[in-house]
């Protein structure tokens, strides 16, 4: 048999099972004695049974109530829960936020961001997923992660983008005659081994032009596809290695490290971006997030505007 009956009913039977008396469940809802007699006999209508018996004590539970009382605790208990989770939703506290970021700040940038997100509300869900900046445009911009944080690109024309950069520094080895400078050049770097990221990066791309403008002959040692690695090449003593704040700075907390980080003339940016969805709502948690993790990237581009020491 399909029971049809609304919420209100089952709190007040709920009440009157918990007080053992109508009148007595009626002052707990403030309502009259026959409005909770009338709420009864409407619900066992609803289920065909008898829910009360009056004797000799008052108020009597039928064998048959009984059952239908673990059956009620259990979807009150769950329509407090949604009513909570709702709530939740309603102020960005529910929910989980899915976030997309370059391997080059995820695990360096991210953790402090989240942490003081969620220092602030704890009672939320975050994700933390690391992928190149090209599927995590695509994922954005699908609806699959609520945000992004990606190297620039181009093609955003179907997200929302606010664009930011980090000043770059110089990696050199310890034993390096630049060294012991203030800052490196792009002259000094005249015939130096450098590690660099793919050919395409604009980071390669921009040190290589720099290197062209000052005469300075162009030696590529290793290439590889992220800065920690190109850190790493430098900590071996590899060659040189122009490389985002981010990983700079949490290479040079490691006690094996055996660089110097130096800032670079000309100035190089690697410019990144956040990205949403244009053509998907973002969520109220989204909308929350996004000023905590603009302001963390914004205090990395500041951090990196001067020499970078442990």
């Amino acid at each position: 048999m399909k029971v049809r009956h609304q919420l209100r009913q089952l709190q007040i039977f709920r009440e009157v099972v918990h007080t053992g008396s109508l009148s007595k469940a009626a002052r707990r809802l403030e309502l009259s004695q026959p409005a909770v007699s009338s709420a009864i006999a409407n619900l066992e209508q609803e289920v065909g049974f008898l829910l009360f018996r009056r004797n000799n004590y008052g108020t009597e539970l039928t064998p048959e109530a009984r059952y239908l009382m673990e059956g009620v605790d259990k979807v009150l208990a769950s329509v407090s829960h949604l009513d909570e989770l709702a709530d939740g939703l309603r102020q960005g506290r529910a929910g989980k936020l899915i976030l997309g970021c370059m391997p080059g700040l995820s695990p360096t940038a991210m953790p402090g961001i989240m942490a003081e997100y969620l220092a602030d509300y704890p009672d939320t869900r975050l994700s933390l997923q690391t992928f190149s900046s090209r599927k995590i445009r695509d994922w954005v911009a699908e609806g699959q992660f609520d945000v992004g944080v990606i190297e620039r690109q181009d093609d955003l024309n179907d997200l929302d983008a606010r664009h930011l950069s980090l000043r770059m520094h110089l990696a050199v080895p310890r034993h390096s005659p630049l060294a012991g400078l203030a800052q490196v050049e792009a002259a000094d770097l005249d015939g130096k081994a450098l590690v660099t990221l793919d050919e395409h990066h604009q980071s390669t791309l921009k040190l290589k032009q720099a290197l062209r403008q000052a005469g300075a002959d162009w030696q590529i040692a290793a290439e590889t596809h992220l800065f920690p690695s190109a850190i790493s090449l430098v900590n071996a003593g590899i060659g040189h290695a122009l490389v985002d704040p981010v990983s700079a700075w949490s290479f040079l907390m490691r006690r094996d490290c055996a660089v110097a980080i130096l800032p670079f003339v000309p100035a190089i940016d690697l410019d990144i971006a956040v990205i949403t969805s244009r053509f998907h709502t973002s969520s109220r948690q989204c909308q929350r997030f996004l000023p905590y993790l603009e302001k963390g990237l914004d205090t990395w581009h500041r951090r990196a505007l001067s020499p970078l020491s442990p």
